[in-house]
């Protein structure tokens, strides 16, 4: 092989590593959110909304039980990162996890 084809194949090498990084990085960063971090199941809808701020929605459950709200953490490839928090009738967390309040209704078994 030739030095222009070695330095290519590493270049090459490098940016795949680096954008994994990237990845990484982002992926970690929402788990560092105060409303992934820091609420936690039995916590009252006022002390989870104290640490996640304002939701973007809030809605009342169909399939599930309670209420939910949902944040948007961030973008990823043009779709919206979304988290929820699930609130039981006494206005307890109930449930959490990577999904819009939508998409859990939907299933309430996967949220975390």
């Amino acid at each position: 092989m030739n030095n222009k084809m070695v330095l290519a194949i590493s270049a090459a090498a490098a940016i795949s590593f680096l954008s994994g990084c990237t990845a990484y990085d982002r992926a970690d960063s929402y788990l560092n959110k105060p409303v992934v971090s820091d609420v936690k199941k039995g916590m009252t809808k006022e002390q989870a909304r104290a640490i996640g701020g304002v939701p973007a929605t809030s809605s009342t459950m169909i399939n599930a039980r309670g209420t939910c709200d949902s944040y948007v953490l961030g973008n990823r490839d043009g779709k919206p990162i979304n988290y929820f928090v699930s609130y039981d009738e006494t206005r307890k967390v109930l449930n959490k996890g990577f999904q819009s309040c939508q998409e859990y209704d939907t299933n309430p078994q996967q949220g975390q």
